[in-house]
């Protein structure tokens, strides 16, 4: 590397020479530099330039804080993958162990497992993604990607269609279970609700859909998918419609039953009073920051809060009467798992 002209408009140092003192032979004599340097108050050495070149030469300049906020920046991400994947292995496992052999077979329980499977590889091609060749240093600043091989590309494709496999399953899963939740009331209501839930899933899944093509042809290109930014910003936020929507639906009605039991001298708090809480933080919290955080912090939170999301709600026929340990326990980890880490 190449020091900038930054570095060499400091002022000249300021060298008092010693005494040369002469050695016993005349053939050798050692001499003493006492030196004084004096730095330019201007000069901030956190934000000097240094020059790159070019495989043909070019020089480019690269600053220390975009060096260091690229570097931090997938130090973050991959904390942040690495505990969505931690999380998702144990709740796979908490989801097996702790449902029922005859509840095993219904297509809300195999859409979670799926989910979850899907999930912890998705999140492992994310990490080899940020830890491979697309990410080096060089790569990235110069925008050179001739020695990344044929298997990244792969990873990176991948790993964007595992992302719509994942939303497409954790939607059909809430469409089923929101079918489950509103057999009670009148048939009017139920059909405009399941339209509704039919009509944010489809159009989440095909926003995403849409994305994860243009995506992929533009990582086959190695080209930079800024023409496509808004599109991006579209899929989040009609994903985030879909959280909301979904956690108002399972809020309201329970929040219903709750009002009944409440009327039949029910009040003491238990399970349903629990979920209700949680539902309430599911809602809230994912629409708070997918109001205010950056776009690229909302591609990191949605797919964990759908997963919660499923799981949450994975309610009975029998008006939430499941046993306390069977259902509060793995939504209070997921909880804990999911939504803390951000």
């Amino acid at each position: 590397m190449i020091l900038s002209q930054q570095q060499h408009q400091q002022q000249p140092h300021e060298v008092r020479l010693a005494d040369l003192r002469e050695g016993s032979s005349p053939d050798h004599k050692m001499s003493s530099v006492d030196t004084t340097v004096t730095s330019s108050p201007a000069f901030d050495p956190f934000t000097q330039i240094f020059t790159l070149s070019l495989s043909d030469g070019t020089p480019f300049n690269v600053s220390v804080p975009d060096l260091d906020a690229y570097i931090l920046y997938n130090v973050d991400i991959c904390i942040n993958y690495s505990a969505q994947l931690g999380a998702s292995l144990v709740l796979l496992v908490i989801l097996v162990l702790l449902t029922k052999s005859e509840k095993r077979r219904s297509p809300i329980f195999i859409l979670n497992a799926i989910s979850l499977a899907l999930n912890t590889t998705r999140n492992v091609l994310q990490c080899l993604y940020f830890t491979g060749p697309f990410s080096e240093t060089y790569a990235y600043f110069a925008q050179d990607y001739t020695r990344v091989p044929p298997s990244s590309y792969a990873t990176s494709i991948a790993g964007t269609v595992l992302t719509l496999m994942l939303l497409v399953c954790v939607e059909l899963s809430l469409v089923l279970q929101t079918r489950v939740v509103c057999t009670t009331i009148r048939d009017a209501y139920r059909h405009c609700i399941l339209g509704c839930s039919l009509t944010v899933a489809l159009l989440a899944i095909g926003f995403r859909f849409a994305l994860v093509v243009e995506n992929s042809k533009y990582i086959i290109a190695a080209e930079n998918f800024t023409p496509f930014a808004w599109l991006g910003s579209a899929t989040n936020i009609t994903a985030s419609i879909s959280i909301c929507f979904f956690c108002a639906v399972f809020v309201t009605k329970l929040g219903l039953a709750l009002n009944e039991r409440r009327k039949l001298g029910l009040q003491q708090f238990g399970p349903m009073q629990v979920i209700f809480i949680m539902g309430c933080q599911t809602l809230v919290i994912p629409g708070m920051c997918h109001i205010f955080c950056t776009p690229s912090h909302l591609e990191l939170i949605f797919p964990s809060h759908f997963l919660y999301l499923a799981i949450l709600h994975r309610y009975s026929r029998d008006g939430f009467k499941r046993p306390y340990a069977r259902c509060n326990f793995p939504t209070a980890f997921v909880h804990m798992g999911l939504l803390l880490y951000r």
